[in-house]
């Protein structure tokens, strides 16, 4: 991909960021790389439905594209994890970056990686129940043991001011 043609710049920090595109971040296209990418945006009052279908649509996709991780939806707000190559999240992040169905996409974590937290997930929604108490129990089990603790805690944050 070259970089004067994409559309974003993902920068290596942690502080939330904007996306207004995504660039290779100063590594070759062949570069293979793990990265994990965590961000929010806005799509208030989505149908259920309508998030289900989405979470089909990314496991066949990402099932091709060599991408995994996880989704939460609190009615208002998407929370995702995605890990993959550099090259393949830049592409689902540019086509993520066009729907329409959300909004204020803000990067939260982006960091290179050894190994993939969640490895047999193309994408898994995580569910909210409404009892706060349950919900912790249900991320706390759900939640992969090899998953960073920083974005483990983001996790319990969006959870918790829902």
């Amino acid at each position: 991909m070259d970089r004067t043609a994409a559309l974003c710049y993902i920068a290596v920090q942690t502080a939330p960021v904007p996306l207004a595109g995504i660039a290779l971040n100063g590594l070759g296209s062949g570069d293979r790389t793990i990265r994990q990418f965590v961000y929010i945006s806005t799509a208030p009052s989505l149908p259920e439905g309508d998030v289900d279908a989405i979470v089909e649509t990314a496991v066949r996709n990402n099932a091709t594209n060599g991408i995994t991780g996880f989704l939460l939806y609190n009615g208002r707000n998407f929370f995702q994890m995605i890990e993959g190559g550099q090259a393949e999240l830049i592409v689902l992040m540019n086509r993520l970056a066009q729907d329409r169905r959300h909004h204020g996409m803000v990067r939260l974590y982006d960091k290179a990686v050894e190994d993939r937290a969640c490895p047999e997930w193309h994408m898994r929604r995580l569910r909210l129940v409404d009892d706060l108490d349950q919900r912790r129990d249900n991320l706390r089990q759900g939640l992969r043991d090899a998953l960073d603790p920083e974005i483990r805690q983001m996790v319990t944050n969006f959870a918790t001011l829902n």
